[in-house]
């Protein structure tokens, strides 16, 4: 287990990852640093432990959101493979016709 201090909003936290995980923890602490100043910058002046529940709640809701755009997005593409399977039985339902009385 590799150690780790990270810092988040000028306050530092030790947190604990997989080997070989450095570079991505360091990535999401980048990603949630970004999040807690756009919170901030929307809040104004508020406590840490405030700041970073609101954060929480922003991400959980980009979270949700990109979870049902990928269901729809997946809904979607169903649908658009069961149109091409149909339109490539009929096309060989076709051309078995035209074969079969050549």
């Amino acid at each position: 287990m590799s150690k780790l201090v990270v810092t988040l909003y000028g306050k530092e936290y030790n947190v604990n990852c997989d080997p070989g995980q450095e570079d991505r923890l360091a990535e999401i602490v980048r990603f949630v640093e970004k999040s807690m100043e756009k919170v901030a910058g929307g809040v104004g002046n508020t406590t840490e432990s405030r700041l970073l529940m609101l954060t929480c709640l922003h991400l959980a809701d980009e979270l949700i959101d990109n979870r049902r755009r990928a269901e729809q997005t997946a809904l979607e593409n169903e649908d658009l493979f069961v149109a091409a399977v149909e339109h490539l039985r009929n096309r060989v339902t076709h051309i078995a016709s035209q074969v079969g009385s050549a």
